[in-house]
């Protein structure tokens, strides 16, 4: 009696609204079939009324028909869960893929515990999910569509090039997931630009913890921006053959040329060149985190070929070695807020380098610096390193062109004699001295040097 009701009830339905409607809806559960209207023809049960055919569309059991309608059912296009994601699991010598229902534009390619997934999509999102481990393996992920890489505890080590590489140029949000460890290590001495590779506009987030090896060239890669998010965990960058991180595209003014730290802990140490590299004429905005950085012979800590802005966080820095810089900006220096806290022992190492582009640069003049709320704490004991008949001098601050200070503390103790606590220009702050490179107009500046 209630499966006659119903067809009477959608006979009518049809006949009043058939000029006015497209599409017919055979609805089961969470999940339904549409039908143009004018393809569903006549609408018959069967004898024991156990089943009910629809024109030439099909037949459906009638227990499992909870309503025919002419309205988009109120659940169509909710997303089930897991139906976009792409599962890569790695087991050893092998490795897995598991694409979810809604993945329809990716094909994948496994040798051993190399995977390469590619994609051609240019209007969904999909989430490529990865765990487990393998010692010689690799990841590659191409495409042309913003997409989502979830790192969900995995251990990769490659022996023949990058661990990771994602060719997109697109927005890829890195999820670090809460509770997991994710390790990246490339081969020695291969031709990859680094063991962790993104073409592409990188978001990290998540709580977890990620650690990069970089045996061959730098550790990270990263082809535009590159920004931490406030939920982003641990990032450790163990080592490296050339720069910790490297991001930047090689165009002036570009909004899409920074890096970018809201938050989360990023370590830099043993690496060959510097620790972050904004290159290309790129940016650097510190807004949150804390940076722990490392810095070798003749290698910046954070270096920016542009404009550098502190607002918020903690940079720690170590500059043991000679000609080492902390920070270094190749155009200004903004310090607003936040803390800093440096030694500078290495001969001829600076803690904060605020130097002049050239007039060959695209980015041009500069070399000032301006602390407006920043606190800075350095402690300077390097003396002079003389190459040939050029010596470079040991600074806890320098700027090439003018130094100005209107908020925050900044201390610096220079235990060598050689060495020099803030200069600006080619003068050297002294408290008993007028010196016009340096305007004081607020804040606190204490230089305790062994040159007074």
């Amino acid at each position: 009696m209630m499966k006659k009701c119903l067809l009477f009830a959608f006979i009518l339905a049809a006949g009043l609204t058939a000029n006015a409607q497209e599409k017919v809806y055979v609805c089961q559960g969470t999940n339904y079939t549409e039908f143009a209207i004018s393809s569903v023809g006549d609408i018959t049960f069967s004898a024991d009324g156990s089943t009910v055919t629809i024109g030439e569309n099909g037949t459906f059991k009638t227990a499992d028909v909870d309503s025919i309608t002419f309205a988009l059912p109120s659940f169509a296009g909710v997303e089930k869960p897991g139906e976009k994601e792409i599962l890569i699991a790695y087991n050893g010598s092998s490795a897995t893929v598991t694409m979810g229902s809604a993945v329809k534009e990716v094909k994948s390619t496994i040798n051993g515990a190399n995977v390469t997934l590619s994609s051609s999509t240019d209007d969904t999102e999909y989430t490529y999910k990865v765990s487990g481990t393998t010692s010689d393996g690799s990841l590659l992920i191409k495409g042309d569509y913003k997409l989502t890489l979830d790192l969900n505890g995995c251990d990769i080590t490659s022996t023949t090039g990058a661990a990771l590489n994602v060719d997109c140029g697109k927005r890829i949000a890195i999820i670090l997931e809460d509770g997991t460890t994710n390790t990246f290590v490339d081969c020695v001495g291969g031709s990859q630009k680094a063991c962790f590779v993104v073409d592409g506009h990188v978001e990290f987030e998540g709580g977890g913890t990620l650690n990069i090896t970089g045996n061959t060239n730098h550790a990270m890669k990263i082809g535009e921006y590159l920004e931490f998010k406030k939920t982003t965990g641990a990032i450790n960058i163990l080592k490296a053959v050339s720069d910790g991180i490297h991001c930047g595209k090689g165009k002036v003014n570009n909004d899409n040329n920074y890096f970018e730290m809201k938050g989360g802990a990023l370590t830099v140490k043993n690496v060959g060149s510097d620790c972050v590299d904004s290159d290309d004429y790129g940016v650097i905005k510190i807004k949150g985190g804390t940076l722990d950085l490392t810095v070798p012979k003749d290698g910046k800590g954070l270096k920016c070929d542009s404009t550098f802005t502190m607002t918020d966080g903690t940079i720690n820095f170590t500059c043991a070695e000679d000609l080492a810089n902390g920070i270094k900006t190749n155009y200004n220096g903004f310090f607003n807020g936040g803390t800093i806290t440096g030694t500078v022992s290495g001969n001829g190492a600076k803690g904060i380098n605020g130097n002049k582009s050239g007039t060959g640069d695209p980015v041009q003049g500069g070399g000032n610096l301006y602390f407006n709320g920043t606190n800075v704490t350095l402690t300077v004991s390097g003396g002079n390193y003389v190459e040939g008949t050029e010596t470079t001098k040991c600074h806890g601050i320098r700027a090439e062109q003018i130094f100005t200070q209107t908020g925050g503390t900044i201390n610096i103790t220079v235990t060598n004699s050689d060495a020099k606590g803030a200069v600006a220009g080619n003068q050297e702050y002294k408290k008993s001295g007028v010196n016009p490179t340096f305007s004081i107009k607020g804040g606190t500046l204490n230089v305790v040097s062994a040159s007074n």
